[in-house]
């Protein structure tokens, strides 16, 4: 079967969606699948193409079996609506256009965001005449409404009605959880038309280590007690929260806050640790993929926060991850959240509601001295993903998905 990808990142970008994508990609094709990759050059998350490519109208490459089509986008470190819209609007009229070279494929499988994608994935099925199956990773535009990125009423009535236009065209729409799925049901999509599909862990790649590792030692970080975060550092995320109670866990010098990532909040964020000579907070750029394994095992606890407005749009794959490590997650979310499902029905870790600063910091204190329950919740975080979220496990999900869409 040849099946079409279209995606806006590619690896190498050190982002989950990325990875995910290029994983999946890697898969099917492996399994005998001929896949097609249409992405653009990489340059996430700072704007501007990584050494090594460049931003051209078309060029092609082959890694691990997978064809790779890149096509030019407008890039810029610019971080506001219309660069954002430039950006996603060129790469998905480019796309549109490559993927005429692309030769006909059996299906063509497309990840939203930027939800403009869809459009390209939608036109090139009726030239091609096949299906498309939309893979929604946030609901766009309320992903976007929730975080305050998105005020415009006339632009958000048009990106709405682009929404439900694309459901409508979709042959099939894979969807990342359960509270996606509820969504849609609301809006009216049948339900013979969506399927949950779950993001994953790599179990081969990220598992328990030692915990005193390079990084620690690297970081200068050894016999300390680690709270990790590594992901995007944005408009979703309740990292105030953490630096709050890093504040008031000032006293305990041996507690330490360990941030990788990058985003639009970091600035913001390393500039209150600035003002309030937080030693305890470490702030550090994105690491390589090859180092993520250890940075997960190098924490005691580590953090998945998602603030109450973006609950219901967003799931972070980092979640998946920090289970696989066997580490126990500290989770700063809202307790109806599809993040504290998870972590309640695989008894790995604690939720912590957003603003709740105060029972955040006696909660990590209250965590610090029991080392038997973090072991606890470590362990169960590990059988749990080696059951449900498993690379493997999810790809069989989706290749029979692709199958079933493709007819």
């Amino acid at each position: 079967m040849h099946i079409l990808m279209l995606a806006q990142h590619y690896a190498p970008e050190e982002v989950s969606g990325a990875v995910l994508a290029t994983e999946l990609a890697e898969d099917l094709a492996k399994r005998g699948h001929l896949v097609t990759f249409l992405t653009c050059a990489p340059s996430y998350p700072y704007g501007k193409v990584y050494a090594g490519y460049a931003n051209r109208p078309y060029s092609v490459e082959t890694n691990n079996r997978v064809r790779i089509i890149r096509t030019w986008s407008y890039i810029t470190p610019g971080k506001g609506n219309l660069s954002r819209l430039l950006n996603y609007g060129s790469f998905s009229l480019a796309s549109f256009l490559a993927g005429l070279r692309a030769g006909k494929p059996d299906v063509i499988f497309c990840y939203s965001p930027p939800l403009l994608l869809g459009l390209s994935a939608w036109m090139l099925s009726r030239i091609w005449g096949v299906p498309w199956i939309f893979r929604v990773e946030d609901l766009y535009p309320e992903a976007a409404i929730a975080t305050g990125v998105l005020r415009n009423p006339a632009l958000i009535a048009t990106l709405s009605r682009l929404e439900r236009f694309l459901y409508r065209r979709s042959a099939h729409i894979s969807l990342i959880s359960n509270n996606f799925k509820h969504n849609l049901l609301a809006k009216g999509v049948a339900a013979d038309k969506l399927s949950v599909e779950p993001l994953w862990a790599d179990i081969e790649h990220i598992y328990p280590q030692e915990k005193e590792n390079e990084f620690r030692s690297e970081q200068n970080l050894t016999g300390k007690f680690i709270l990790g975060y590594a992901g995007n550092m944005g408009l979703t995320s309740a990292l105030e929260d953490v630096l709050q109670a890093a504040e008031l866990l000032q006293p305990h010098q041996d507690i330490h806050f360990v941030l990788v990532g990058e985003g639009s909040k970091k600035e913001a964020l390393v500039q209150y640790s600035k003002d309030r000579n937080l030693k305890n907070v470490h702030f550090l750029p994105y690491q390589p993929r090859s180092a993520y394994a250890m940075l997960l095992a190098a924490g005691d606890l580590n953090l998945v926060t998602l603030n109450p407005a973006s609950a219901k749009y967003s799931l972070p794959n980092k979640l998946f991850n920090i289970m696989a490590s066997g580490r126990p997650i500290l989770a700063i979310t809202p307790l109806d959240s599809e993040i504290a499902q998870i972590i309640e029905a695989a008894r790995c870790g604690i939720c912590i509601p957003p603003n709740e600063v105060e029972l955040l910091a006696n909660k990590i204190l209250a965590l610090k001295d029991n080392c038997e329950l973090l072991q606890t919740l470590g362990n169960n975080g590990r059988r749990y993903v080696e059951s449900y979220f498993a690379r493997d496990v999810c790809i069989d999900q989706y290749e029979a998905m692709i199958r079933r869409a493709a007819g």
